[in-house]
């Protein structure tokens, strides 16, 4: 073999050396692989939030009753609430009380800042709320 070549061959090995040194590892049969980490969704009461937009919302709570409440951030109090529910995610939007699929919140007109507002209760299992288009929440439940 000429010196070329086997300079070449030498290269190629080494090169394919160091990339399967530094390639990661497989587990060996049996053994636990770490977990990767997952972002907790928040959870509210018996709600799990599927979506939790932080630009507009502070916080959510829900009381004893089962009533959810909104706390908006102050530059954003002014949200046109639309809301809708449903028993499976993706399914059919359920009727409100005033037989429409979306309830516009009472609140729209005005918030105060820093306030508990846009109170709704519900037996459905999905809520999502919107402004316009945008879901800033969408709520799951999670247990009764």
């Amino acid at each position: 073999m000429n010196l070329r070549r086997m300079l070449s061959l030498f290269c190629i090995v080494g090169a394919v050396g160091t990339a399967s040194a530094q390639a990661p590892k497989a587990a060996e049969p049996g053994t636990a692989q770490p977990a990767q980490k997952e972002t907790a969704r928040p959870v509210f009461g018996p709600y799990e939030a599927i979506v939790f937009d932080h630009d507009v919302l502070q916080a959510v709570k829900v009381d004893a009753d089962g009533n959810i409440f909104l706390m908006f951030k102050p530059e954003r109090r002014q949200a046109q609430v639309r809301i809708r529910i449903s028993m499976r995610e993706g399914a059919e939007y359920r009727k409100w009380f005033n037989g429409e699929d979306e309830l516009v919140a009472l609140e729209n007109a005005g918030r105060e800042p820093n306030t508990w507002t846009d109170r709704v209760q519900t037996s459905a299992n999905y809520i999502e709320y919107r402004d316009g288009t945008h879901l800033f929440l969408h709520l799951k439940k999670t247990n009764s």
